[in-house]
């Protein structure tokens, strides 16, 4: 049996881009309940949906047609069996490398918009600015330099050029490195601020809770950097190694980091349709329960009506239902025996 990581990667890329898409609609429908309008912590994580998406096309595309999850395959003089698929491979890994960055900061930045918006102080607001700039720098310094790591820029996939590179290991290490870096930052800059807030403790712990699940972003970076870690220490032994089966796990993690940052961004603005789904599930079991409660043990047809929420619920509807069937002898003798009546007999 042939082995292959290429189920792997259509199922994580399947899965975790639907479930951003679903985490972006769902914020832009809880603004929609609250009548707000969209902010730039909103446009810019659809903009990071946009290159997270990108990323799991491009990783899709190199698994298909260039063979990433699979072993490549040489004739006896060491030469590929599919030239093309190796040209294909090597132009979306520096695809990659162009979309990756860009996705991951603009999720930070988003994240950090958020913050701005939620906690109004001047200090805060001044450290929220610092941050996003230090991200903008931080997306646009490494962006360029995988960029230009290899020159020239071709010789990434055909390999009869000759180039010149820099220490690629060293390069890439350190970004992965910043990224879970900047991770902690962004997650524990609301923490302290959050702790100042005047409401019950177990509320603060249930909003930190919130906030502090944006580091399965940082455990899904960690991750990644093992397994690059792994990929570089196969390659100082063996340069000749197997570069679409080693690169597998690096790559698919990167489809798991950009969506799930994508999703931890979300996350705390989703209360509202939280909210929304609790009030709807309510309202439907008080229905159930209040139809079960006075159809009638025979059978026959009930004396009320439930054609609305609104009218299952309004006393008056349902007394007016009741006595509307009631004998008028049977009325009668409700009132000759009501309080009000035998008062204004003794008057």
């Amino acid at each position: 049996m042939v082995q292959s990581q290429q189920p792997t990667i259509w199922g994580l890329g399947i899965t975790f881009s639907i479930i951003a898409i679903l985490a972006v609609l769902l914020r832009f429908q809880a603004r929609r309940i609250k009548g707000q309008k969209l902010e730039s912590d909103d446009w810019t994580i659809f903009v990071a949906l946009i290159l997270g998406i990108a990323v799991t096309i491009d990783i899709i595309i190199m698994t298909q047609r260039g063979g990433l999850g699979t072993h490549a395959q040489y004739d006896n003089d060491g030469n590929p069996l599919d030239p093309g698929a190796i040209v294909i491979f090597g132009k979306t890994t520096y695809a990659l490398e162009l979309l990756t960055w860009p996705a991951v900061g603009m999720t930070k930045i988003s994240v950090l918009l958020m913050y701005k918006r939620i906690f109004t102080s001047p200090r805060f607001k001044t450290i929220a600015w610092i941050l996003i700039g230090l991200i903008i720098a931080w997306t646009i310094t490494f962006t360029f330099a995988l960029m230009f790591s290899c020159t020239p820029i071709a010789s990434q996939w055909d390999f009869d050029l000759e180039f010149t590179c820099v220490n690629q290991k060293a390069l890439f290490t350190s970004a992965l490195a910043t990224d879970v870096a900047t991770d902690f930052l962004v997650l524990f800059l609301p923490i302290y601020k959050t702790w100042q807030l005047q409401m019950p403790f177990t509320r603060k712990i249930l909003i930190m809770c919130i906030f502090l699940l944006g580091g399965l972003v940082s455990i899904v970076g960690i991750i990644r950097i093992h397994f690059l870690t792994q990929v570089y220490s196969v390659l100082d032994d063996s340069p000749e190694s197997d570069t679409t089966w080693i690169y597998a796990p690096v790559f698919y993690w990167t489809i798991v980091e950009t969506n799930v940052g994508v999703l931890s961004a979300c996350l705390p603005t989703l209360r509202p349709i939280q909210e929304c789904a609790i009030r709807n599930l309510s309202f439907s079991r008080l229905r159930s329960s209040a139809q079960y409660l006075l159809s009638p043990s025979s059978g026959k047809e009930s004396g009320i009506r439930l054609s609305s929420m609104e009218e299952g619920l309004n006393p008056d509807s349902v007394e007016a239902s009741r006595t509307s069937k009631q004998p008028r002898t049977f009325r009668l003798f409700q009132i000759f025996n009501s309080k009000e009546y035998q008062h204004r007999l003794r008057a």
